[in-house]
């Protein structure tokens, strides 16, 4: 066992807006008042400087001055850029100083339109331009902003690389906003001839690509974009050859050098561009389309505001698909749009998929504020849809205790909070960091009051057994990760999270606190009931070997020291996991076994399920699964129910592995363990044609994985069964058995030696979901 662990229970950086919060706070002014006032007035000062300086300069000189103050210090590199980047599978917050500007709107309008008349005609012009059409955009003058890049290009020679983006640009922005006309008409008539053409030629492919399948030509459409994403990779890797030549070239007639210390030209990286990565995202999303037989666009639209109805203006909103969600923010994202005064947005020709929105916005947006998204919270955009998407902002939950660094000693610690409205229950997370690491778990979930008293045991024992590591090798594991709450030199953190009956997430006490108003009660204390023994300090000096050695020491003086008990398990699985070596694990299990009878936690007993479920023993699995059903004080929640789902199904009980199922999937958002339903479905009796709207209603969401996969995989059974009915049944139902039995080495071994097909595919797809 690789010490699996469920999602809620992982280990994880504390949350960046805690650590920007302290980091803000030592710099506040006494008051909201005395802030906002020192703001205007140096906004002011600075605006009016700024202003004084332009004026008194003409040409060239103030063509720099705009460059400098506005081109190159906004983020006009790309527009869309933001202080944070909040989503439900990624957030992000930039390095650079804040966004704050020293000029209006309308000042940065007046000199922007200024510069792409006056300015060089250089890429500095596609930056100011595309900084404009933002501006206004943001305004919702979206007219003026096409304009904009008319007048600009026709200031240009039409051969112009920089002439020619603009035109692209133009044909885009067509796109953005319904016009399919305006867009055709546009790239129909612009012919690409300059010297950077194969970037040109696969920009142009792209909107090609979006345009055609816009049009209802999903094939011609795919065409496009696989012929430009081809031409370009074959354009780079043309390139790179030439520069690995020129460089092994070079390396024979200075071999004699090297001595000296003369270096190789590294060649460059292919497959990085944000242009590839354009085509590539198309080309997935067109044939995933193509594929579930969907073959017209939608429009998402909706407004950001704040939960007391204020608009959101000139904040991003990101569309992404389902294979670009894991990866940060660049000017490569399709679907992107800045929100207008009344904080309204809307995305037209979208290619039917899975999809999810993400925020960009400023800290003074975000002050204060959460955005309850959770980790599955997807959009199913369907061909022709009108999809309403708004987004609503909820006040940060006020923390009342612990707070503020105190210092606590006693058998429990009382976490207070002001009660959310609407909130049916709550949930507690608690963190600990130190100089270089921070660390985060759940502590308690449903809890159904505005306060909760936690036995310090419970901190120490009910956490998991989750580890960091910060490289390879057991001796890089982080003390930390290990230590946890039991560290009493290391400050820890806590975390409210409220829900509705239904499970939704109405907001959360983490967040961006950047002014005294909304800083509130700082949610770090300190917890010294114990202290660090020989054996800790041993971990904490990253001598995790030697501390396996004490801890064994201690467990041999007294067999029932909890604590070393704790820590010798915790360091046993941890090693086993990173060497591989499954013996240690064999002998941890013992020691968990008299660990939960001093401590019967529900964590321990997980462990103990997980164990027993990797080796067969059903009967001693039956048993802790059990204890841990009893132990959580739950029914168990969706990923609890699926593995046991799994575990009822291989001891031959498949009416209640299919209701367990049926539960599970209902609740898990992710439906990560869909393919074993289906297997169990149909293994059952049950049609394909029936399994496939189960493989419709329940789209797995996984990293790097397609919502439509197995429904694709289920319509490719059905083509294949039509060639010989009887003989695929029987095939089908023999490799489900061999399955649903357990029988994982006779169905590998068949794998590796059956020719492709649509069964193999989806048996093999079966065995990797447990």
């Amino acid at each position: 066992m690789r010490i699996k662990i469920k999602i809620k229970h992982l280990v994880s950086f504390v949350l960046v807006p805690i650590s920007l919060l302290i980091l803000l706070f030592n710099f506040l002014p006494s008051s909201k008042a005395q802030m906002e006032e020192s703001s205007a007035i140096q906004f002011n000062l600075a605006r009016t400087e700024l202003l004084q300086k332009l004026e008194s300069t003409t040409g060239s000189k103030r063509m720099e001055l705009i460059q400098t103050n506005i081109i190159d210090k906004e983020h006009a590199y790309d527009p869309y850029r933001y202080d944070v980047n909040i989503g439900p599978s990624m957030s992000q917050w930039n390095h650079d100083e804040p966004s704050i500007s020293d000029l209006l709107p309308e000042d940065k309008i007046a000199l922007l339109e200024e510069y792409i008349l006056d300015g060089p005609a250089n890429n500095t012009r596609i930056f100011a331009v595309k900084l404009l059409a933002y501006e206004y955009d943001a305004l919702g003058r979206k007219e003026d902003g096409d304009q904009a890049l008319i007048t600009a290009t026709k200031q240009l020679a039409s051969n112009s690389h920089v002439a020619q983006e603009l035109t692209l640009l133009r044909a885009e922005r067509a796109l953005n906003r319904g016009d399919i006309t305006a867009a055709e008409a546009i790239l129909e008539q612009t012919t690409l001839s300059s010297e950077n053409q194969q970037v040109l030629d696969a920009q142009k492919a792209w909107l090609t690509g979006r345009l055609l399948f816009t049009k209802g030509k999903a094939q011609e459409a795919l065409a496009v974009v696989d012929n430009g994403l081809e031409s370009y990779q074959k354009f780079w890797q043309d390139i790179h050859k030439q520069m690995s030549l020129t460089t092994s070239n070079s390396d024979k007639d200075t071999a004699d050098k090297d001595a000296a210390g003369s270096a190789s030209i590294s060649p460059p990286t292919i497959g990085t561009s944000e242009t590839e990565l354009q085509l590539e995202a198309l080309r997935i999303a067109i044939q995933s389309a193509v594929d579930m037989g969907n073959n017209s666009t939608a429009v998402v639209s909706g407004t950001l505001t704040r939960s007391d109805g204020t608009p959101v203006s000139r904040a991003g909103i990101f569309l992404r698909a389902e294979s670009e969600v894991h990866h940060s923010i660049t000017s490569a994202d399709s679907y992107r749009i800045v929100t207008d005064d009344e904080g309204r947005f809307e995305f037209y020709g979208v290619i039917p998929g899975f999809y999810q929105l993400l925020l960009g916005l400023s800290y003074d947006q975000i002050d204060g504020w959460a955005w309850p998204i959770q980790y599955d919270d997807w959009i199913e955009v369907k061909p022709g849809d009108l999809l309403k998407e708004s987004v609503v902002l909820q006040p940060l939950i006020e923390l009342q205790s612990p707070i503020n660094q105190e210092t606590l000693t006693g058998k429990t610690v009382d976490f207070r909070w002001k009660a959310v409205k609407g909130a049916a229950y709550y949930r507690l997370s608690g963190g600990v960091s130190m100089v270089g690491s921070s660390f985060s778990s759940q502590i308690r979930d449903h809890i159904t009051d505005n306060q909760v008293s936690i036995p310090v045991d419970e901190l120490y024992y009910n956490s998991g057994f989750s580890y960091g590591s910060g490289g390879e090798g057991f001796e890089s594991i982080d003390p930390l990760s290990f230590l946890v709450f039991m560290n009493p030199e290391a400050r820890f953190s806590w975390n409210i999270e409220a829900f509705d009956a239904d499970g939704h997430l109405l907001t959360r006490s983490s967040g961006y606190r950047l002014n005294e108003d909304t800083v509130g009660n700082l949610p770090f204390f300190y917890l010294k009931e114990r202290e660090l023994t020989t054996a800790d300090r041993l971990l904490l000096n990253k001598k995790p070997d030697q501390a396996i050695e004490m801890y064994q020491q201690n467990v041999a003086d007294d067999p029932e020291d909890a604590h070393a008990l704790h820590m010798l398990v915790k360091l046993m699985l941890a090693k086993s996991s990173l060497t591989k070596d499954d013996s240690l694990e064999d002998q941890a299990i013992p020691l968990l076994q008299k660990l939960i009878q001093l401590h019967p936690y529900s964590n321990y007993a997980f462990t103990l399920t997980q164990y027993y479920f990797d080796h067969k023993d059903w009967k001693s699995y039956n048993e802790y699964y059990s204890r841990y059903i009893e132990l959580s004080q739950t029914k168990g929640d969706d990923y609890d129910r699926s593995i046991n789902a799994i575990a009822l199904m291989h001891q031959g009980k498949l009416t209640e592995a299919r209701k367990q199922f049926s539960i599970a999937l209902e609740h898990d958002d992710s439906h990560r363990f869909i393919g074993s339903y289906l297997a169990a479905e149909l293994y059952a009796g049950e049609s394909l044609a029936s399994v496939l709207t189960l493989a419709e209603r329940y789209p797995e969401h996984s990293f790097g994985l397609n919502g439509y996969r197995w429904p694709q995989m289920i319509k490719q059974l059905i083509a294949e069964r039509t060639k010989l009915p009887s003989h695929f049944d029987q095939e089908l139902q023999e490799k489900l058995g061999w399955y649903v039995n357990g029988q994982v080495d006779v169905l590998k071994k068949w794998i590796e030696e059956t020719k492709p097909s649509a069964l193999k595919n989806f048996m093999q797809a079966v065995l990797k979901v447990s």
